[in-house]
């Protein structure tokens, strides 16, 4: 068997192949000890292959490791991969890692180079849900966030025009979090209150993506990382906001074990 592991700040990434069979799981990056000593004890004649900030630390701890990559070498190998077993067939494009932070790259015949990155992401949704709802559990905020409303909490250019005609779409944000001090704060729910946090990550990556694609001349952006897993709220802000540029988004099933997959290669 072979093992590829993304030793992340949040998340550990870990993808199991043998034979054609392929299997991937997670970890909280607090737990990177237990996982040490499982592999030890269940894989000690495995190769495993690292890559992300604390595939140090794990090399250290194990004995029986086949090699390091560098991460963003590693997602990309990964992420091309995925993305001819998923269908899509691009050479030119950018691709957003949205995992603790986001991470912004551009694609093209000659391989990937990092252009950028962003405070923005799993951190960020997290954090904020913690201190906004007591609420640190990834798919209960993402569950609830589903049956939110926003619209009270983010200014909307329809608030700004008040029932005028508006030159962009009237439901587009025009400031996270801005319309707060107008509107009764306590008609707010959790759920409200998960949603614009997660409208917030979601429009900002987006927007920055964007923003690279225009300028590397493509239309199509790439999405990976585990702050999209489920995430349907998130989802549908990402392709709303390329399809009113005019860009194309691709979110790619299982992206957020890009990197452990392209350790292994």
């Amino acid at each position: 068997m072979k093992i590829g592991i993304d030793a992340g700040g949040t998340l550990i990434k870990v993808a199991y192949l043998e034979g054609g069979s392929r299997k991937f799981e997670k970890w909280p990056s607090v737990e990177i000890d237990r996982l040490i000593e499982k592999l030890k004890r269940e894989h000690a004649a495995d190769q495993i292959f690292l890559t992300g900030g604390k595939a140090e630390y794990m090399a250290e701890k194990l004995e029986n490791t086949a090699g390091t990559s560098i991460e963003f070498d590693a997602t990309y190998r990964g992420l091309k991969i995925l993305m001819e077993e998923q269908g899509i067939a691009l050479d030119h494009f950018v691709y957003l890692n949205v995992g603790t932070g986001t991470s912004f790259h551009h694609a093209s015949p000659e391989g990937q180079e990092r252009v950028g990155g962003s405070g923005v992401g799993g951190g960020t949704l997290i954090g904020l849900a913690k201190l906004l709802v007591d609420m640190d559990d990834y798919e209960e905020i993402i569950r609830l966030a589903e049956k939110g409303n926003r619209d009270e909490i983010d200014l909307k250019v329809h608030h700004i025009y008040a029932g005028r005609p508006t030159p962009i779409p009237g439901d587009l944000t025009a400031s996270n979090f801005g319309n707060v001090l107008s509107g009764d704060t306590s008609d707010m729910g959790p759920e409200d209150k998960l949603q614009a946090v997660i409208g917030l990550v979601g429009e900002t990556v987006t927007a920055v993506g964007i923003s690279l694609a225009e300028g590397f001349e493509t239309n199509d952006m790439v999405f990976i990382g585990s702050t999209l897993l489920d995430n349907s709220v998130m989802k549908d802000i990402i392709n709303r906001y390329a399809g009113l540029k005019g860009a194309k988004a691709h979110i790619i099933h299982n992206g957020e074990y890009s990197g452990a997959l392209g350790a292994i290669l």
